[in-house]
């Protein structure tokens, strides 16, 4: 070794030895100047996926996270690039995702001064939303300080983590003590006396419900939920804004989802005498009835949203803050999906009833039409998904249509974004697909909604991904059309107006194969062949505007 460390092992050869051993070796990015030197001479065994924007890189990056389970790695320009990324990194946020994010600085050299791609404060740009960030002291740190955010990124409640790396660190010389990483697992088990108080609650109610949250899907409790379910007898909700499914839509104890606002919410719930709330928020909200008026209105005096009267709601959850907020009577804090396995042996089998507490009403099959409905379009995806088929939507003004026309079932996996920001399914399902090309994932999202992540459409083409991205385009935000009175439609119509967006056209200049639908017959031919070719495929399928939408 010389003196100025020249020839010896750098910290980009310690890292990529850490991120060999941390299983990190599938990296989604969109570099700039600031990484390459950590790309020079780039090993073979680490799988490289390129996408043309932060933002999609990043929601790629969280959908890989939700299919694997483990953390994701990001690699991106942790300034400007950060901040094209900072919508996705919200919903990540909001999934409790466990993803790393390197961030490339300028050289520390370079940082009195305000340089090119300079990232100001850089651990500070992606807060609040971000679990932990952090930069190294010294450029030797680094892996250290990786594998730091790497077991903080898996810890419940996950999330993504931050580092910024000054791009002339990773040709430092790496500390001359190989890091051996450390194992960190997870201990926490729900308390037996607490597991017995809320079976007692469950076994002793009258009308007993549960709300299925992500939180169960992401622990792999759906089977122990449904026999949970079934021993209760038990009316079973999607909890509000459904990020991932946790409970089979097929089933006759399912309720539906329940709306995100809480009158309708309280509506549902006071059917009930007991609700316990499995890996949710407690509750996520989008508004309240009252707000949805644009009149002047006086000075808000009103209570914050309570839970009906008269039912005890019980909150298990693995995220302290969301506990401390709770809307419900009482909150637990520990894995919501090892409480659901622990429930089912201490609740009573009760005999089936002869129907659920919550009938579901006779969802009419909806007749073709051109222009066609939405329901319509619906309707016959569900008669050619496949039974695993993995489901990412994003529909604000669709989703009753949806879910009733397209209940999915025990094997199908169904994913939404956590925040309400627009995008994270056009690009989560490319992360997906790159996790787990043996199975067909199928992406339904407006074409509004598209629009935020678009760029993740090369990227499926360029690995050949087995993504069928189906695009109900009505031609508009709708959702914010129907926010106003006609007169305010018309008058703002320039805010709500997307015609003339064609996502076929869009989809073949990415080089993903597409089609224009306009007709029931073209439908039909179409939905086949986009789920059975070899590859992504987009169905750009012109539907009517719908009116007023429901929750």
């Amino acid at each position: 070794m010389t003196q100025d460390g020249a020839g010896s092992r750098t910290v980009r050869d310690a890292t990529l030895d850490l991120l060999r051993q941390l299983g990190l070796t599938t990296i989604f990015s969109n570099p700039s100047h600031t990484e390459m030197k950590l790309f020079d001479e780039w090993p073979d065994d680490f799988k490289f996926i390129t996408g043309l924007h932060e933002s999609s890189v990043v929601g790629m990056a969280d959908g890989y996270a939700q299919a694997t389970g483990k953390p994701s790695l990001v690699i991106i320009n942790g300034g400007p690039g950060l901040g094209n990324a900072m919508g996705s990194v919200y919903t990540a946020a909001s999934a409790h995702t466990p993803m790393v994010i390197l961030g490339g600085q300028q050289a520390r050299k370079l940082l009195l001064g305000e340089p090119f791609l300079n990232a100001t404060e850089a651990p500070s740009l992606p807060r609040p939303y971000i679990k932990w960030s952090g930069e190294p002291a010294r450029p030797q740190d680094i892996p250290a300080l990786i594998e730091k955010a790497y077991h903080i990124a898996a810890q419940a409640p996950a999330g993504p983590v931050f580092v910024a790396v000054p791009e002339d660190d990773w040709v430092r010389p790496a500390s001359p003590t190989p890091l051996k990483p450390r194992t960190v697992r997870s201990a926490v088990v729900p308390d037996p006396a607490v597991i017995s108080e809320i079976a007692e609650a469950l076994n002793g109610a009258e009308r007993p419900a549960l709300v299925a949250g992500p939180g169960v899907e992401i622990g792999g409790a759906r089977t122990e939920l449904v026999r949970l379910a079934e021993r209760l007898n038990a009316t079973v909700y999607g909890s509000p804004v459904w990020p991932r499914g946790s409970f089979p839509e097929t089933h006759p104890l399912f309720g539906g989802v329940l709306a995100p606002l809480p009158e309708l919410i309280n509506q549902r719930l006071a059917e009930h005498d007991v609700v316990v709330v499995l890996g949710s928020p407690t509750f996520t909200l989008f508004t309240t009835a009252d707000l949805f008026s644009t009149a002047p209105a006086p000075l808000d005096q009103s209570d914050q949203p309570r839970l009906p009267e008269g039912t005890r709601v019980i909150h298990v959850t693995d995220d302290p803050e969301a506990a401390a907020w709770s809307l419900a009577d009482s909150a637990v804090v520990c894995p919501p999906a090892q409480a659901v396995r622990d429930l089912v042996p201490l609740a009573v089998q009760r005999e089936r009833a002869a129907a659920p507490v919550v009938q579901r009403a006779e969802v009419a099959v909806p007749e073709p039409s051109t222009p066609l409905s939405q329901a319509y379009l619906f309707h016959q995806l569900a008669q050619v998904l496949p039974e695993d088929a993995q489901v990412f939507e994003e529909l604000p003004i669709a989703r009753a249509d949806f879910h009733e026309q397209l209940p999915l079932g025990p094997q199908n996996g169904y994913f939404a974004t956590a925040s309400g920001a627009l995008g994270f399914p056009f690009a989560g399902g490319v992360g997906y697909a790159v996790a787990r090309p043996d199975q067909r994932v199928v992406v339904v999202t407006g074409e509004g909604s598209a629009q935020y992540t678009l760029h993740a459409l090369w990227t499926a083409a360029r690995y050949n991904l087995p993504v069928t991205f189906v695009i109900p385009n009505n031609s508009g935000y709708l959702s914010l059309k129907y926010y106003l009175d006609e007169a305010g439609q018309n008058a703002w119509q320039e805010g709500w107006d997307l015609s003339g967006v064609d996502m076929a056209q869009l989809a073949r200049g990415f080089g993903c194969p597409a089609e224009r639908i306009e007709t029931p017959e073209q439908l039909q031919a179409a939905l086949k062949t986009a789920m059975s070719t070899d590859g992504p495929m987009l169905l750009d399928v012109v539907v009517a505007d719908p009116g007023l939408f429901r929750l």
